[in-house]
């Protein structure tokens, strides 16, 4: 079962949000955990979270004293094990660049499980994404910054797959070929700082995708972008890249 749940974190002094870069809001979820746990959230080839933090992909830098970090995760059995850190050693400090964060508050946001998202997935031609951080695709060797939807929904049901028996066929990849295409988008390429030494391209805005005609495979593929809220799109989606909103 999905959950989404929002963490909040006050500074001890301000901080610019150009300090908020992907690679430290990972490092700041990683250290909410004992190392045999961390191990669990990272080892998996398919991992079993997401995380996005706006102030990461703000191009206005401003200071703050506080800020929300949204985590994602898509098997519920590891909320016992992030509650019990934040809950029972709540007085623990983290750091940004330098400056002392404190855990304030955890609240869950947003659940549903895997079979209540099948069962909501509803037959429509039209599909509208917004995608809110930016997004990209491994293609072959190179990184790719369109939203193909083979891709897209490729993604998705790998991600699906691993952390539910209700299994999604592969065959559907066929449907999306055949008859899924871009009807429109308005987006833009960004190349966002990972870190002082990395960067990483990808496409924001919105893309409407169209279905050719009527079938129960449009049903599934609503399903899994209501899954994508959850999950993520793409590459780097434990960095905050790659999160989506479905438009209805």
């Amino acid at each position: 079962m999905p959950i989404r749940l929002a963490i909040r974190f006050k500074t001890s002094n301000p901080i610019s949000t150009s300090s908020l870069k992907p690679k430290v809001i990972h490092g700041i979820f990683f250290s909410l955990f004992s190392k045999e746990v961390g191990e669990y959230f990272h080892s998996p080839i398919v991992k079993p979270f997401s995380l996005f933090c706006p102030l990461c992909f703000k191009s206005n830098k401003e200071e703050i004293h506080s800020f929300t970090l949204e985590v994602n995760l898509l098997d519920f059995s590891l909320f016992p094990y992030l509650s019990r850190e934040l809950l029972i050693r709540s007085d623990r400090e983290f750091s940004v660049e330098g400056v002392k964060a404190k855990f304030q508050s955890m609240k869950a946001i947003k659940s549903a499980t895997y079979e209540e998202i099948l069962e909501s997935g509803f037959q429509t031609k039209d599909l509208t994404i917004d995608f809110l951080t930016p997004t990209t695709f491994k293609k072959g060797k190179y990184d790719f910054i369109l939203p193909e939807p083979y891709l897209i929904f490729k993604n998705l049901i790998k991600r699906w797959n691993t952390f539910t028996p209700k299994k999604i066929d592969y065959q559907l990849l066929q449907y999306v070929k055949e008859n899924i295409i871009v009807a429109g988008c308005w987006i833009k390429s960004q190349k966002t700082e990972i870190s002082p030494k990395a960067k990483i391209t990808g496409f924001s805005g919105r893309v409407f995708l169209y279905a050719t005609k009527e079938a129960e495979e449009n049903r599934l593929l609503n399903a899994l972008l209501q899954f994508a809220e959850f999950a993520g799109i793409g590459r780097k989606t434990t960095m905050g890249f790659g999160k989506v909103k479905l438009t209805f």
